[in-house]
């Protein structure tokens, strides 16, 4: 554990520094008066609207966790600590973090981690796929395939979930207490996880998409408070672009680089220029990681200690 620890140090200390240097080098290229300038010119209300929708998006998503692991179980701590991990972590592995705490350490936790990090990537892909294809972003033949494509993928992880007996002649195959039947059943009781969260499937999925929409808005406001008007279907496909930047291990969020992705097609679709988005993206950073660490700290008190007990 103690290893694991300074491993994990090390990485965050290491993605801080390409941020930072990432963060330079944009300063230095654009130059730095040009970027205070667009920082003077933010507009309060928009920029208080903002603030508003992010601890709003933040604090849904949290609920949601509580909905679903239930009382007592500090969910909401799990949730922050999820979040701020994975921030920090390539492909945001990090977001596994709760499963670290020994009381926590559960397939039910585990499941629906899984569940909920499948949920938001498929949302934002889709809410993305819609802003390409509304704006004319990519010929409609390849829209279409793509469409196609993440249809054909959902039906088949809905079957996936819902079959009963899906690994069940698998486990049966190999000796019982095997490192492949214990495998086998670790990947079983977690299907089995899965599959009891059916009951609690609309709301989840209601949830998502509301927490989904506010992220999309954080976005928008941020846009309008630097003065620029972008649509909510370019924001989509702007937060689909960042996305798929930061499930690359070598550039998670904390390195700076998906919101450079999503500030190119900021810049070729709205006319951003690169010096306000340097600020505004670089704005939005801080206040994001500042709202995770803040509402981690303020509700895991519990969690080192009831992982200790």
């Amino acid at each position: 554990m103690h290893a694991g620890g300074q491993s994990g140090k090390s990485w965050t200390r290491y993605l801080i520094l390409v941020g930072a240097g990432f963060l330079a080098v944009l300063v230095w290229h654009f130059g730095w008066r040009d970027i205070l300038a667009a920082f003077a010119r933010v507009r309060p209300w928009p920029f208080v609207a903002m603030l508003g929708v992010l601890l709003a998006g933040f604090w849904i998503r949290a609920w949601k966790w509580r909905y679903v692991l239930g009382p007592g179980q500090n969910a909401v701590g799990l949730f922050f600590l999820a979040k701020t991990a994975g921030s920090f972590s390539p492909g945001r592995v990090g977001e596994l973090a709760p499963l670290l705490l020994k009381r926590h350490r559960n397939s039910r936790v585990a499941a629906w981690i899984l569940v909920d990090r499948v949920l938001e990537v498929v949302l934002t892909l889709a809410f993305g796929l819609a802003g390409v294809w509304a704006l004319g972003l990519t010929p409609w033949n390849v829209a279409a395939g793509m469409t196609a494509l993440a249809g054909v993928c959902g039906c088949a992880g809905l079957y996936l979930v819902y079959r009963v007996d899906l690994l069940k002649p698998l486990e049966a195959r190999w000796p019982e207490g095997s490192r492949r039947q214990r495998s086998i059943a670790l990947l079983a009781s977690l299907h089995e996880e899965a599959r009891e969260l059916g009951v609690k499937a609309p709301l989840i999925l209601l949830i998502t998409a509301l927490g989904k929409v506010l992220d999309v808005y954080v976005g928008v406001f941020l846009c309008v408070a630097f003065g620029y008007d972008v649509s909510f279907l370019l924001m989509c496909a702007a937060r689909a672009a960042h996305a798929l930047v930061s499930a690359i291990p070598v550039t998670p969020d904390a390195t700076g680089v998906p919101f450079a992705a999503a500030a190119v097609l900021l810049h070729n679709v709205a006319g951003m220029p690169y010096e306000v988005l340097t600020a505004a993206l670089a704005l939005e950073v801080l206040i994001i990681n500042v709202t995770l660490w803040l509402s981690f700290l303020a509700t895991s008190p519990g969690l080192i200690r009831h992982s200790s007990s």
